[in-house]
């Protein structure tokens, strides 16, 4: 997804999360599938130090991508010897350690995350506060702060068409078309963008009900597509 595109109207979450940095606050931010999530991190990364693990499911991928960004190997060490070799540098470091896309928090990582926490802000972004979605990490949600991203209202939506018009990514007309699109995409960044990849590569007429209804149902099927693509 295209990050500057997802992340037009989030300047309010970004500064909570400016304020939660000084503050050195943990931080849990929600919300629905492509709603602009991992972008949020990263732009905040670009404004200080953050370390983000964009893969979050076993402690093998944690470590792999936190030693990544130190320039670090691991050695042939066994899992508790890079935990034990991490924790303590990540406390001297005192950075802010971002886990994207957490979900389904299988026990051994969540106690990992739990000592993290007692040393460094954590700040975790996920699909729902559940128990039933994040895992085990919700019993210590309570010392979280929490930002939840809503969808994007129609002059938000309006704003990334017309920068994709304005880099001649899509025609001229598509803005004439605005409303119809923002209702497909339901106000989701990553929608927003799939929709105006496909106005990119096909014609559609969208002026017809019908090719508006053929956009929305084409959108889905060559993402799905993509994705299991090698």
């Amino acid at each position: 997804m295209n990050d500057a595109a997802s992340f037009v109207g989030r300047g309010h979450e970004l500064a909570q999360l400016r304020e939660a940095h000084l503050r050195r606050r943990h931080v849990l931010v929600i919300g629905a599938a492509g709603i602009g999530k991992s972008a949020l991190l990263r732009q905040a990364r670009q404004q200080y130090p953050i370390l983000i693990c964009e893969e979050t499911s076993t402690l093998r991928r944690i470590f792999e991508s936190l030693e990544r960004q130190f320039g670090w190997t691991y050695r042939k060490m066994n899992v508790i010897e890079r935990k034990n070799r991490l924790l303590p540098y990540l406390a001297r470091r005192a950075e802010i350690v971002a886990l994207d896309s957490v979900a389904h928090t299988p026990p051994r990582v969540a106690r990992f995350i739990h000592n993290l926490i007692e040393r460094v802000p954590v700040w975790i972004s996920c699909r729902s506060e559940q128990p039933t979605e994040i895992g085990a990490v919700w019993e210590s949600l309570a010392r979280f702060e929490h930002i939840e991203l809503r969808p994007l209202v129609r002059s938000e939506s309006a704003a990334i068409i017309q920068s994709a018009v304005n880099s001649r990514r899509v025609p001229t007309s598509i803005k004439d078309f605005i409303p119809a699109l923002h209702r497909i995409a339901q106000g989701n960044p990553r929608a927003l963008e799939e929709l105006l990849i496909e106005l990119a590569t096909r014609d559609y007429r969208l002026e017809r009900p019908f090719e508006r209804n053929l956009l929305a149902l084409d959108r889905p099927i060559h993402h799905l597509a993509d994705l299991a693509s090698p």
